[in-house]
């Protein structure tokens, strides 16, 4: 019996063999930063790159490796997207802080 299918790795388990430190993030905090993220695009391949093209062009297979070399060819990328995240987040609170039980209603 031959069997050719590949491993499989979830999310978590990434995670866990590329990030040293565990970040603890307050309740609803994940959702919010991603929908922020959404809204203002941030990830986008015109501000991050195009992470697909890129990963094959990276002449390294190890991930310190890989983030040193894409840093060296977007060195303001992760700046540039936390900036267009945190404005959209401050936008959500201006607009969560107007809201009331009616506006919700309607």
């Amino acid at each position: 019996m031959k069997f050719n299918k590949r491993p499989k790795i979830n999310v978590e388990e990434i995670r866990e063999l590329i990030v040293k430190d565990k970040v603890e993030l307050p309740k609803y905090a994940s959702p919010l930063i991603n929908l922020a993220n959404r809204f203002a695009q941030a990830t986008r391949p015109e501000v991050v790159g195009q992470m697909s093209e890129l990963v094959k062009k990276c002449p390294y297979k190890d991930f310190e490796e890989w983030k040193r070399w894409y840093l060296s060819k977007y060195p303001n990328a992760i700046e540039v997207a936390t900036n267009k995240i945190m404005n959209m987040l401050s936008r959500f609170k201006e607009t969560i802080d107007k809201l009331d039980k009616e506006t919700v209603r309607k």
